[in-house]
C-alpha cells in the first residue's frame, strides 16, 4: 500500500509540474552525443568534427562522403560550413536523430529520414533550400557555382525525377554562363518546382513568364535536342 501511495504521489506531482507548463523527460541522447565525441578533432579550440572526422565517420556509416546521406546529416543539425560539424549543430540533429548510438544506427536514421523527406514536399523544399545555402563557397555570395549544382541536383532529384535530373545536369553543365555566374537560389528553387510540374519531354511547359529565363532556355534546348522543336 505504501509503495502504490508513493505512485501515486509521484505521479501526480508530475502530472501538476506538465499543468503547470513543465516539459516532460525527453528521450535519452546520450549515446548520440557519445557519437560526436569519437569523431571530434582533438585540438580544436571549439569541440568540432573536421573534414578528416567526417570522412572517418562516412567510412563507420558505410557511405561515400558523396552520398546524399552526408547532405541529410548537414541539414538535419543545420549545420554552416561543409566538412565540418560543431558540438551545438550536433545537438541540433538530436530532435531527429537522437535515437542513434552508433554510426551504423545514424546511417540508417539518416536513410529513413531521407526517404521521408522524398514524401513531404514541405520538407524536401527546406533541404533543397539549405543545400544551396551550403553549398556557398563565401557566405557573401549570392550563386552556387555550375558543378556544385550538378552534383547537388543529381544527388536530390535522381530518385523522383531521374529523367529531369539527367537533362538538367546534362544541360547545366554545359552553359557557358551558368559556368561564370553560377545558379541563383531563385533559378535553383523554380528547378524544383519545375521537376514537380513539367514532364520530362516539357509538353506541357507553357511560356507565360512565370518561369526564370534559364529554364525558358532549358526548354528550348530540350525540345531541339527531341527534335520537337
Amino acid at each position: 500500500t505504501g509503495s502504490r501511495s508513493s505512485a501515486r504521489i509521484r505521479l501526480c506531482t508530475h502530472m501538476r509540474s506538465w499543468a503547470r507548463g513543465g516539459r516532460r523527460p525527453g528521450p535519452d541522447t546520450s549515446k548520440y552525443m557519445a557519437i560526436f565525441d569519437t569523431y571530434k578533432e582533438a585540438d580544436a579550440e571549439e569541440p568540432s568534427i573536421g573534414p578528416d572526422g567526417v570522412e572517418k565517420l562516412c567510412a563507420d556509416m558505410g557511405v561515400d562522403p558523396s552520398d546524399v546521406t552526408l547532405l541529410v546529416l548537414a541539414w538535419a543539425m543545420g549545420a554552416s560550413k561543409m566538412g565540418y560539424l560543431t558540438h551545438q549543430e550536433w545537438e541540433t540533429g538530436a530532435g531527429r536523430l537522437g535515437g542513434a548510438s552508433s554510426a551504423a544506427e545514424l546511417q540508417k536514421e539518416l536513410q529513413a529520414l531521407f526517404q521521408a523527406l522524398l514524401g513531404d514536399i514541405e520538407r524536401f523544399r527546406d533541404l533543397h533550400s539549405f543545400t544551396h545555402r551550403f553549398c556557398r563557397e563565401d557566405p557573401r555570395r549570392k550563386n552556387i557555382d555550375v558543378n556544385s549544382a550538378v552534383v547537388m541536383l543529381d544527388l536530390l532529384f535522381k530518385p523522383t525525377w531521374p529523367a529531369h535530373a539527367s537533362s538538367l545536369c546534362e544541360y547545366f553543365s554545359g552553359h557557358k554562363q551558368l559556368a561564370q555566374r553560377g545558379v541563383s537560389h531563385d533559378e535553383w528553387m523554380m528547378a524544383l518546382q519545375f521537376c514537380r510540374e513539367i514532364l520530362p519531354d516539357c509538353s506541357n511547359f507553357q511560356d507565360d513568364g512565370a518561369w526564370p529565363v534559364l529554364l525558358d532556355d532549358y526548354v528550348e534546348w530540350r525540345r531541339a535536342k527531341d527534335g520537337n522543336a
